[in-house]
Parts: C-alpha cells; structure tokens; sequence
C-alpha cells in the first residue's frame, strides 16, 4: 500500500505535544477561571448597536487555537516508522472518533440543550482529534506489547 503524502512529517509531533500543555492549561484557567491578559484586550463593536463598544479579551480565542493547532500537529504527523498497518489503525481511529463525535454530540443536544450549551458545543470542538489520539495510541500500545506467537 502507498503511503499518504499529505501526512505531516514526524518532526512536528514534538512540537503538538509541547504545545499541547501550556494551550490545555491556558484554556482551562480562560474558561473555568476567566483568566485573561491585559495586552489581549480589544475594542468590539456590538452587532446590536453601531455605537455600542465594548472591550473584549482574546485569551480564549488565543488558548482554543493554539490547542487546535498542538492537537492537529500531534494527530496528522507521521510516525518514526509509518507503514501501511499504522495508516490502517489512523483510518480506522478517525472512524472511531467520528463516531463518537455524533453520538456526544446526540447525547449532549439532549442533556445540555437550553443549560449551558454553549460551553458544550466548545469542548465538543475539540473531540475528535482526542477521540482518534486515544485510539490511535491505544491501538499502537496494544500492538506493540502484544507477545509474537510465532515460533
């Protein structure tokens, strides 16, 4: 089998994970303890009124796309050693995630809908590339620990 020549080269799955950490814990002190910095602050304009200006702090946009960022470099980057059976286990895992993708989305309509819905429709943003990295990863340990039974 041919392997894809639109995966990332493997030199950026470093950089996903060191990204990964610092954008996790940023979005989560911007969300859950409205973190922000000063120099981020920017002056909107309010679609209700044209005159109607408001100050609004960038840290939350900054902090989802850089975990966007760090995840895409984590889940689309080869493999050090990428053959056909790892391109199988990467399409079957972005199957797998897609699936889970629908039904929390399903199930979150259901439960969060008219609560806090919003917030919801945030996180589930970012479900996929979780979804497939915890297969994806799941598989290859279970493959890699998994004892050759031929002799």
């Amino acid at each position: 089998m041919k392997l894809s020549p639109i995966i990332l080269p493997s030199r950026f799955k470093p950089i996903g994970w060191i990204l990964l950490g610092p954008f996790a814990f940023l979005t989560y002190k911007a969300v859950f303890q409205k973190f922000s910095f000063e120099w981020l602050d920017m002056v909107t304009q309010s679609l209700s009124s044209a005159f109607n200006f408001e100050v609004k702090n960038l840290v939350m946009e900054l902090a989802f796309f850089g975990l966007l960022i760090s995840l895409f470099l984590i889940s689309f980057s080869r493999e050090k050693e990428e053959d056909d059976f790892i391109q199988k286990i990467r399409l079957d895992g972005l199957l797998v995630a897609s699936y889970g993708y629908f039904l929390i989305n399903v199930l979150g309509t259901l439960i969060f809908f008219g609560l806090d819905y919003l917030p919801f429709i945030f996180f589930n943003l970012i479900i996929i590339p979780v979804l497939f990295l915890v297969r994806f990863h799941w598989v290859l340990l279970k493959e890699r620990i998994k004892p050759d039974l031929a002799l």
